[in-house]
């Protein structure tokens, strides 16, 4: 056995810091070639009709350079950072603001401080020792801080500021501020959290005198006041909100007794309760907002709602079609966002274990006009038609695509007479002004090494035998391009999305050759989606192609035969329909090299007769032919190979593959027709047919063998396109951030079993697993033998089937699930059953109770991890401290959680959990042996 390369993990770089102003620069320029590109379509190909309503641009899309200049286009039209001024003392963090137009001053706190800064040379005037919320009374030049909640013991106290000469007046006792400017008064209350009216000792809304500050008469209802000018009324926001007469100090009604009605809620401040958080009035429109939403301790309830609105002169419901957005900020201020060009932009969310965002497009008459899965916008600019999002994304509304960068930043307040965002980065104020700044050039590929992290991808150029050049994904989902066979590396930039915690797939067109055109799909949990990018210059500069593309979340990408000549290529990609409760997968197509995108499948995972499966990406790409590993597959629960010699029956290839190794890759070498040699790559080992899949021969000399060593494993896999000399090579990755080349010609492997080990069986519809030696063949009553993905395993593992028995469930059970890998094992939390799993590399497993709560330390600083390795934090960290027997035996975390998606099915005695790439079987309650 030869390794021809053997490329050590030590990077000589820290990862690209979240803030990175490189992530999505220059994108300007890209979207001038795009837009070359499109305008020598012809309109028809614009009019292809799609399975769902399109949002069409109706506005030029912004582009630069060389057809910005004769357009008479501006170049500086992405948001420019104007001033950045620090405040608040190191490690603090600016909480609310407030712009005095008439004074031309900016009022900012801390927790501690209010800082008053001049607009224009943007100079500290003063410094206050009181922090917290702000609200300004222009009328009668003051400022009012406060703390909406303050410690036990502690009394709720507002702070009286004289906006002239900055000085404190006073306090007044209260935790909620609201003004009437035109009457002079202020109403002062506390946030209601723990009772109802008569059965609280606090007192009720207070009402002063604005100029004496005297006051001057009290409700009997207490909570935090909201007052309606429209109508010279008070809301009084008490887990439901009564309407109050400031006239007569009474209470005139409730908006919402269904959530105060014993006969239809019973308990109060429960889990899954409904109540209101809050409520505003919204000059700028004349309605008031209200927040009625649900409270689940632990993960969320689910489907986060809307606020609900009313006219603030007439208190009639608006309806939901009518109503604009609200805009809520760092800080306390809010603001309604009405429709942009006719269009109002909608963020909806899903939060229960994992957070799923949609951003929907409606038009005045609440028509769906466009929705995207995997997108989401912090801030709506109606003035300039562009969509902030909190990675630094600036999206063009028209089209919904990035088109450049912002100074990304927590914003806390908006001059949109002047055009200027006030926004904060922890101790920092920052202002940035709407328009300014010219894109840049997007930074180069950068000489880096490998980072000592697992390799979860290999790709490899279609000419490679002229090029040497493959792509590997790392751990951290970094894209590193070599040009010399893996001898040293890149790390590409370019415009490519640069977080922590990312997931992106990089593959080479087909025609790689020629146009030197690479892309790249992807994710950020579940909740963002990358769409796709597109390089045409080998991976130095990228451009996005989202145009009409619905689901971002990117999985894969599949190309035609004939993409050279076609242009087509699938999309695979993820989704979340937020308000259907729907979620799945799907398929996109474009046939003029992505950019346009029809959606063209969809598969509901969601649905009543079980999770549907999308057709295969051949039979949706057109003149597509079996390729030459048609006659070998890996069988859907991926855990087994199948063959066939005639093409109708399917046998399962005799490849002892050993409990806890995982199969990651089947390879047909590139002349399978004529040689009939492929390589079943698992963590362990490598496997070789070269006869079709009849026999098959091991790797003799892998050095990942050991059990004991988990980092030890290979962890990806990728074969060359025939070499200059007829031979092949396979390209190995590892978890410790190696890429192996490996000639199999060189190897040394086992003698091959005889033909007649293989079991030939009928060919089973897709779904099926081959049955061997099991157990009775129908299980009692109430008892059901395991499908899908733990079959294999069961049907063929005596030990297994006797450690469990039968299986208690028809089905195994889908949900959502965290996987975190350390030094000799792995921890699984289970969302459906609220458990964590450790497994560890000896073959034992234990399970906890999940008991991590909200609101409790996520971490202890008594634990010190070393260099490289990470103390495991929330949930599992708690678990991890809680128990040194298994604290000792799993060592240190090797990286952070991951959010995965589990399958787990009870069985008589033990049960069968799939994560990622892993499946155990587990003999045992709470502890014992696992398969």
């Amino acid at each position: 056995m030869v390794l021809l390369l053997t490329l050590a993990g030590c990077s000589d770089q820290a990862p690209p810091a979240v803030e990175s102003e490189a992530t999505i620069a220059a994108l300007s320029t890209a979207n001038a070639r795009l837009l070359t590109q499109m305008s020598e379509r012809s309109t028809a190909e614009f009019s292809t009709p799609a399975p769902a309503t399109t949002l069409s641009p109706t506005r030029t899309p912004v582009f630069s350079g060389s057809e910005a200049e004769a357009a008479g286009v501006s170049q500086a039209f992405l948001p420019h950072l104007a001033a950045a001024l620090p405040l608040a003392p190191e490690g603090e963090a600016l909480i609310d603001l407030r712009f005095d137009r008439s004074t031309n001053r900016i009022y900012v706190t801390d927790a501690d401080h209010l800082y008053a800064v001049d607009g224009d040379t943007l100079t500290v005037l003063t410094t206050l020792s009181q922090g917290g919320f702000l609200e300004l009374d222009e009328r009668n030049q003051r400022l009012y801080v406060y703390r909406s909640f303050v410690r036990g013991g502690e009394t709720p106290t507002i702070h009286v500021i004289d906006a002239k000469t900055l000085t404190a007046l006073g306090t007044i006792k209260g935790g909620a501020i609201a003004i009437d400017r035109e009457r002079n008064r202020l109403f002062v209350g506390e946030p209601f959290t723990q009772a109802l009216a008569g059965s609280t000792s606090a007192r009720g809304v207070r009402v002063f005198d604005g100029a004496t500050l005297e006051e001057i008469g009290e409700f009997t209802q207490p909570g935090a006041p909201v007052y309606n000018p429209a109508r010279n009324e008070l809301l009084i926001v008490a887990y439901t909100v009564y309407t109050a007469d400031p006239e007569t100090l009474q209470v005139t009604g409730d908006l919402f007794p269904e959530l105060t009605d014993p006969e239809k809620v019973g308990l109060l401040w429960c889990n899954g309760c409904r109540w209101v958080d809050n409520a505003w009035h919204l000059p700028e429109v004349s309605m008031i907002a209200v927040d009625v939403n649900a409270h689940c301790a632990g993960k969320g309830c689910g489907r986060i709602e809307s606020p609900r609105w009313f006219d603030a002169a007439t208190m009639a419901t608006v309806e939901p079609a009518a109503a604009p957005e609200l805009r809520r900020s760092c800080g306390s201020a809010v603001e309604a966002v009405g429709p942009v060009e006719g269009r109002f932009y909608r963020n909806r969310f899903y939060s229960r274990y994992v957070v799923y965002a949609n951003l929907l497009v409606d038009n005045l008459l609440g028509e769906r006009i466009a929705w995207r899965d995997g997108l989401s916008l912090d801030f709506v600019n109606v003035h300039t038609g562009q969509g902030y999002m909190a990675d630094g994304t600036v999206i063009d509304l028209a089209t919904l695509t990035p088109i450049g960068r912002w100074p990304a930043a927590c914003i806390l307040g908006y001059d949109a007479e002047q055009g200027r965002i006030f926004a904060m980065r922890g101790n920092t104020l920052l202002l940035i002004d709407e328009h300014g700044e010219t894109p840049t050039e997007p930074p180069p590929p950068v000489a880096e090494n490998l980072p000592p992290q697992e390799i979860t991808d290999i790709q490899l150029s279609p000419d490679f035998a002229a090029d040497q050049t493959l792509l590997v994904r790392s751990e951290t989902h970094t894209i590193y391009r070599s040009t010399d066979g893996g001898t040293s590396w890149q790390r590409l930039r370019g415009g490519l999305p640069e977080e922590r915690h990312q997931t992106l797939s990089a593959f080479f067109s087909p025609n790689f050759a020629v146009d030197r055109t690479l892309y790249v799909t992807g994710f950020h949990g579940e909740s963002r989606g990358y769409g796709v990018w597109r390089s045409q210059d080998g991976g130095a500069r990228w451009e996005p192609l989202w145009n009409n593309l619905t689901h971002l979340r990117g999985v894969a990408l599949h190309f035609a035969e004939d993409f050279a000549q076609s242009q087509t290529l699938l999309l695979h990609a993820r989704y979340a329909d937020v308000l259907a409760g729907d979620e799945g997968e799907s398929f996109h197509r474009s046939t003029n090299g992505g950019l346009d995108w029809t959606l063209v499948a969809t598969a509901s995972h969601t649905a009543l007769e079980g999770p549907a499966a999308l057709p295969p990406p051949e039979t949706l790409l057109p003149d597509s032919t079996a390729g030459p590993g048609s006659s070998l597959r890996i069988d859907d629960s991926h855990t087994a190979i199948l063959y066939t010699l005639d093409g109708a029956t399917w046998m399962t290839a005799t490849l002892a593959i050993e409990s806890g190794d995982a199969l990651l890759a089947l390879l047909p070498s590139p002349a399978f027709p004529s040689d009939r040699t492929a390589f079943v790559v698992t963590q362990r080992t490598i496997w070789r047919t070269q006869d079709g899949g009849v026999t098959w021969s091991q790797w003799e000399e892998s050095p990942f063998v050991d059990r004991g060593d988990f980092n030890r494993r290979i962890s990806s896999a990728a074969i060359t396109p025939s070499l200059a000399d007829g031979g092949y090579q396979l390209y190995l990755g590892t978890r410790r951030g190696e890429v192996l080349a490996v000639k199999p010609d060189t190897m040394r492997w086992s003698t091959p079993a005889n033909e007649e080990t293989a079991q030939a069986q009928a060919a089973p519809p897709p779904s099926t697993v081959l049955p061997a030696e099991t157990q009775a063949q129908t299980p009692p009553a109430g008892l059901y033998r395991p499908s899908g993905a733990f079959a294999l395993i069961w049907e063929n593992n005596l030990n297994v089937q006797q450690a469990l028995g039968f299986a208690t469930t028809p089905e195994a059970i889908r949900s959502n699930a965290a996987l975190q890998r350390f030094e000799h094992g792995v921890m699984v939390w289970v969302a459906e059953n609220r458990r964590i799993y450790a497994f560890l590399d000896d073959g034992r497993w234990f399970a906890y109770e999940d008991t991590f709560r909200e609101g409790e330390p996520e971490s202890d600083p008594a634990f010190a991890p070393p260099a490289g390795k990470q103390q495991p934090v929330r949930g599992f960290g708690k678990v991890w401290r809680q128990h040194p027997e298994l604290r000792a035996a799993l060592g240190w975390a090797l990286a952070k959680e991951e959010p995965a998606t589990a399958l787990r099915q009870p069985f008589e005695k033990g049960e069968m959990i799939g994560v990622d790439a892993y499946i155990f079987a587990l003999s045992g309650e709470n502890e014992g042996v696992w398969y």
